[in-house]
């Protein structure tokens, strides 16, 4: 019989304990312990029977931003993003997916990584307008955003097509599989791939990768 999970703690490096409690007790979190050594600090936060744990160290770790760091479902979606304006962060409402048919708002956290807030009902009392248009949040443009935002990349789309022709499109992410092959797509063809190969998955457009990520702490 296979061991019953009771409870699960999300946890996030961040750059500043403080910074980070403030921004996620705008969404209803509340700090219960904290703790600081010589080199570390560490904060769990608490909603109802969700717990998240913000973790810093010294000297700071270089942390990547990443294209999602939390979903969070929440049950009032316009009181949270009044909120969230009034302190000033700012929100794009990015559609009313399927899973989400009550809305969907992204919005960055102190460490630049993308939060995304859902409702998952439609709220009866202040449905969505039939005319507007709905946003697209796709995890691949996020990765294609941070590619850009490095420099961008001069490669091709190595994808060729059913027909064995060379894709025209410009490269805007890299794929790799657990087998250590890796690949430079347009964003159509990624799609693809994550749909139907599996083990896919989005990497870094470095050449380097967790190898040369762990060799540097160690020389550090």
């Amino acid at each position: 019989m296979a061991p019953a999970v009771q409870s699960m703690v999300a946890a996030a490096y961040v750059s500043d304990i403080e910074a980070s409690r403030a921004f996620y007790e705008l969404l209803g979190f509340h700090q219960r312990r904290t703790g600081r050594a010589a080199t570390s600090a560490w904060s769990t936060l608490h909603h109802n029977q969700h717990v998240l744990l913000l973790a810093s160290t010294r000297p700071p770790l270089a942390i990547p931003a990443l294209p999602l760091l939390f979903y969070f479902y929440i049950d009032d979606l316009d009181v949270v993003v009044d909120v969230l304006g009034a302190a000033g962060v700012a929100t794009t409402h990015v559609g009313y997916p399927p899973h989400a048919r009550g809305g969907e708002v992204r919005l960055v956290d102190p460490d630049g990584n993308t939060v995304l807030l859902g409702q998952r009902e439609r709220s009866v009392a202040k449905p969505p307008a039939a005319d507007q248009p709905a946003a697209h949040f796709s995890l691949l443009k996020e990765a294609a955003a941070l590619v850009a935002a490095g420099g961008g990349t001069t490669a091709r789309c190595q994808v060729t097509s059913v027909d064995q022709l060379p894709c025209p499109r410009k490269a805007e992410v890299r794929l790799a599989d657990s087998a250590g092959d890796t690949v430079w797509a347009c964003l159509t063809h990624a799609d693809e791939i994550l749909l139907t190969v599996r083990g896919a998955f989005i990497a870094s457009p470095g050449d380097q990768g967790i190898a040369g990520f762990v060799s540097q702490r160690r020389a550090g």
